[in-house]
């Protein structure tokens, strides 16, 4: 047997396990996530396309969550098995060193932590903002809006009042339409149109058709209430989106912010030290998370050639107690360096230094021993 079909053989065992790892992973954090979005959801305003978008961008996330542990628990699991079936030994015999058996192991690991620097620091914000959008859009009910007169309804950017309303013909009458645009967090001008008669119309669910009849509108500058545009219409029709799509009409939080786009906030200045801590750690626990994949293969890979015939049962109990053990201490490491500033970074980075000086300790006493 040689090199590359010794490597072919063990990579095609590990994928196996791998996929079937995601899979399970995948399944499960999906099927939490589902179940949460629909309790609420039924509870406000069920949609079916808002929920199918927010589970859809919430993958990114999802996968970037179960790589790491599919990755430890597909690495132990084929490892054991291949020592169980005594196959680790056999090659061994044959001259393989570790490093020529778990080469491509290695390699896998490490495609995997570059693909989760990817996720976790650009994809996955990006998603989670979408997903979060959508979220929000289906709880505050605006597939089944309802208006009713003399009530102001929020729809969006835009505020709706109408005097009088028929709901079976869509009929309206003293209508008014406010928006308000914001520039950073700060209002910048304040849209109005007004009309006597209007009809609307849902528009599948994308959002509410307004028709408007004998109007006006107006903008009025807020840093300088002397601006003001006016005009009149005849007939005018716009459509008022249930989904913005770019979440500026809601404070994101540092989850939903990409990388570039925290350190831009950081190098203008944030004026509340708290904030400007949760920003940093939210960096440096995106890097210390997607090492896990590495330190993960040289933890995991000594222990996986030592299981013999222990078997599985023991590869999925290590896993456990390495997952326990590396995230356990990473999220304890954030919530210290946000109380104690002087431990940050090093707090978030232990556990990866920790873990992977355990792992090369294990490879230098068990793997390289002739």
């Amino acid at each position: 047997m040689s090199v590359p079909i010794a490597r072919l053989y063990i990579l095609r065992i590990f994928a196996r396990f791998l996929g079937l790892s995601l899979f399970v992973f995948i399944s499960l954090l999906v099927m939490l996530n589902f179940v949460q979005v629909v309790s609420q959801g039924v509870l406000s305003g069920f949609s079916f396309y808002f929920l199918a978008k927010s589970m859809l961008y919430l993958l990114p996330n999802i996968v970037g969550m179960s790589l790491p542990l599919a990755f430890l628990l597909a690495m132990l699991l084929s490892l054991g098995q291949m020592s169980q079936d005594g196959e680790i030994i056999a090659l061994r015999a044959g001259g393989f060193s570790f490093y020529e058996i778990l080469s491509c192991v290695f390699y896998a690991s490490l495609l995997a932590s570059l693909l989760l620097v990817a996720v976790n620091n650009w994809l996955g914000p990006v998603a989670f903002r979408r997903s979060t959008d959508y979220t929000i859009s289906m709880l505050n009910r605006v597939t089944k809006i309802e208006l009713k007169p003399r009530t102001f309804q929020k729809i969006s950017d835009w505020v709706l009042y109408a005097s009088e309303v028929n709901s079976l013909t869509g009929e309206m009458g003293g209508v008014k339409l406010v928006r308000r645009i914001n520039k950073g967090e700060k209002p910048a001008f304040v849209n109005k149109i007004n009309a006597a008669a209007g009809h609307y119309r849902m528009a599948d669910e994308s959002g509410l058709e307004i028709e408007l009849s004998d109007g006006q509108f107006s903008q009025t500058d807020c840093k300088d209430p002397g601006k003001i545009l006016y005009g009149r219409f005849g007939a005018y029709k716009t459509l008022l989106p249930f989904f913005t799509g770019n979440g500026a009409g809601r404070k994101l939080n540092q989850r939903e912010l990409s990388t570039p786009g925290l350190l831009a906030r950081l190098q203008a200045g944030i004026p509340d030290p708290q904030v400007a801590a949760k920003y940093s750690i939210e960096i440096a626990s995106r890097f210390a998370l997607a090492l896990a994949p590495l330190v993960f293969f040289l933890v995991g890979a000594p222990l996986g050639v030592a299981l013999d015939k222990r078997g599985r049962s023991a590869g999925f109990g290590l896993s456990l107690l390495i997952i326990f053990f590396y995230y356990g201490l990473t999220i304890s490491g954030m919530v210290l360096s946000r109380k104690y500033p002087w431990l940050f970074p090093w707090a978030i980075f232990a556990p990866a230094l920790l873990t992977g000086g355990t792992g090369l300790w294990l490879w230098k006493r068990k793997l390289y021993a002739k």
